[in-house]
């Protein structure tokens, strides 16, 4: 017995050990963070929770470990310490931002601002200041660029901008920020006043009032990039991520699903609708390239056509393939898709060849094919599913399509799975 707890300590050390630099590492991101440009912003309970994710699964880990490999439950003490551990962690990346924030940048620190902008854009600008408390800047006045009629902007109106070097003066002022971009002229003019009374001169833009839209912002040296979507799947490693799902989900489909349902087609096949058992189709997949997708055949040989949708009651389809259909196991065959990398497990759905060019009449269709399609979809578990008779029904789909593109997340593709069986087993009056 003594043997067997000195074994048992020996591992549970080796993996304390190993969870040493986990620890610390979390911990110091925490405080990097804090202290980085990150405006001060105290962060969300659930990105707290996330940055702390590999300690949580590493508290799984030793669960496992010391109540399912052989140990004995007495260690339930040390359980606990790793619990207790991995809260401390949590609480502390929520309260450190609050508690660096006010030991680092005190209000004694702050820097006397003077806005110099559109009444409009001082207002914003001071809000986002509020929200980056650890730049320092402490509004006093603003000055009108345009000699606007002034309204509440939550700092006290000074009059218009020629009034910049007496304001200065009389309010003690260290910093002067000129909301959105300036005209060159008027830039060096607010720079030699700046210069001459020795105060800091800041350009403060707002690119999102400039370029309405869906633009994303990101600064690389000295350029400024603009992408008009935000697509977590541009990240490489969030494409490792889904395509690990991928295999996870598409090899156990293949093997558990594919394999018996396809049996049972066949033999439904041989009485109701003699010939080959599966049916390809070209489609539309990422960057509008055209590939093959497998599916059960769920028509009649002699009446197989693509050029057609399947409607309610199609006198194409024989009633195995109609049950098939209205379950959506017609699809299951895409899992060799997925296999091969053509598909993924969730993305759009992708459509006919020949219908693309009647769809791609809809705004913003061919956006869905920035990223692969999908044996199943965000539009899907929502009810997009069926003939599509109206163009209200692509609107529909393309909007929850590129609402996915946008919100990628790992957890969203586990959730749509999990979604899809819902309604596979019970499927919506659209689906047939």
């Amino acid at each position: 017995m003594h043997r067997l707890v000195a074994v048992d300590s020996l591992r549970f050390t080796k993996v304390l050990q190993e969870a040493g630099p986990w620890l610390l590492g979390i911990f110091s991101a925490g405080v990097w963070r804090c202290l980085s440009a990150q405006g001060g912003r105290a962060p969300r309970l659930s990105e707290c929770a996330g940055r702390t994710l590999p300690v949580l699964l590493l508290v799984a880990a030793v669960w496992v470990d010391r109540f399912f490999i052989g140990a004995t439950p007495t260690d339930s003490a040390t359980l606990f310490r790793w619990a207790l551990t991995s809260l401390l962690l949590v609480g502390s990346h929520w309260v450190l931002p609050r508690w660096l924030g006010a030991v680092f940048f005190p209000v004694r620190h702050h820097h006397r601002t003077v806005l110099v902008g559109s009444a409009s854009q001082v207002k914003e600008l001071r809000g986002a200041l509020e929200n980056c408390s650890a730049l320092g800047f402490q509004p006093v006045a603003w000055l009108s660029e345009d000699g606007g009629v002034p309204f509440d902007t939550g700092v006290p109106f000074f009059g218009d901008a020629a009034l910049l070097e007496r304001v200065v003066g009389e309010e003690r002022v260290s910093h002067v920020v000129l909301a959105d971009s300036p005209t060159d002229a008027r830039l060096k003019q607010r720079l030699g006043q700046c210069e001459k009374l020795g105060v800091r001169l800041v350009v403060a833009q707002n690119l999102e009032a400039r370029h309405p839209g869906r633009f994303r912002w990101e600064t690389q040296g000295f350029w400024c990039f603009g992408a008009a979507y935000s697509e977590p799947l541009q990240n490489p490693f969030n494409r490792f991520l889904k395509r690990a799902l991928d295999l996870v989900v598409c090899v156990p489909a293949i093997m558990f699903a594919l394999l018996p349902v396809a049996v049972m087609t066949w033999a439904f096949q041989r009485k109701q609708s003699p010939g080959p058992l599966f049916y390809r189709q070209w489609r539309h997949g990422r960057a509008n390239a055209a590939f093959q997708v497998w599916k059960f055949r769920t028509m009649h040989r002699s009446h197989q056509t693509a050029e057609k949708q399947a409607t309610q009651e199609d006198p194409r389809i024989y009633p195995f393939g109609a049950w098939l259909r209205r379950h959506s196991l017609d699809e299951l065959p895409q899992f060799l898709n997925v296999l091969t990398g053509e598909m993924s497990a969730v993305g759009p759905r992708p459509h006919f060849v020949e219908h693309t060019g009647q769809f791609a009449q809809q705004e913003r269709y061919h956006i869905r094919s920035f990223v692969k399609p999908g044996v199943t979809g965000l539009a899907q578990v929502n009810g997009c599913r069926g003939e599509i008779r109206h163009a209200l029904d692509m609107e529909r789909r393309v909007q929850w399509d590129i609402r996915y593109l946008e919100s990628w997340s790992l957890t969203l593709d586990c959730w749509l799975i999990l979604r899809t069986f819902a309604v596979v087993l019970n499927p919506p009056k659209t689906a047939y």
